[in-house]
C-alpha cells in the first residue's frame, strides 16, 4: 500500500479577513491545507520558509503590497522551494498584473469574479502547472 500523500499546502496572503476565512473554508473542503498571512510582511516571512505548493497573493495590502512581496522574495528566496504564485486583485490594473508576472507571478485572478467552484478549479489548474 502506498503511503498517504501529504495535503496540498497553500499560502494565502490577503488583508481581507473575511476573504481569508472564506478561502480557507472552500479550499479546506476540497482537501487543501491553507496557511494565511494578513499582509505582505507576514506572508514574506512564511514564503521564505517555503514548502508551499501554491501562493495566492493579494496585490493591494498595507505594510507590504504584493509587488513588494515579490521583490522581497526575489531578493531572498525560500529555504525550501514554493510552487506557483498567483496574484489576486479586485482592481484590473494591467500594469500591476504585468509587473507581478515579471517578478515571478505565474497567473492573475480577479477576486470579484471567483465563485467558490471557480476558486477550486483555478487553484487546481495552477497546482497542475507547478
Amino acid at each position: 500500500m502506498a503511503p498517504p500523500s501529504a495535503p496540498v499546502r497553500i499560502l494565502l496572503i490577503d488583508d481581507d479577513a473575511d476573504l481569508r476565512q472564506m478561502y480557507t473554508l472552500i479550499l479546506g473542503k476540497a482537501g487543501m491545507e491553507l496557511d494565511t498571512a494578513n499582509d505582505g510582511l507576514e506572508g514574506l516571512a512564511k514564503a521564505r520558509k517555503g514548502g508551499y505548493d501554491l501562493i495566492l497573493l493579494d496585490l493591494m495590502m498595507p505594510n507590504l503590497d504584493g509587488i513588494g512581496f515579490l521583490k522581497g522574495l526575489k531578493e531572498e528566496g525560500p529555504k525550501t522551494p514554493n510552487g506557483a504564485i498567483v496574484a489576486l486583485s479586485n482592481a484590473g490594473y494591467d500594469a500591476v498584473a504585468k509587473e507581478a508576472r515579471t517578478l515571478g507571478a505565474t497567473g492573475f485572478l480577479m477576486k470579484a469574479d471567483l465563485l467558490p467552484k471557480d476558486l477550486v478549479r483555478e487553484v487546481q489548474k495552477y497546482l497542475a502547472k507547478s
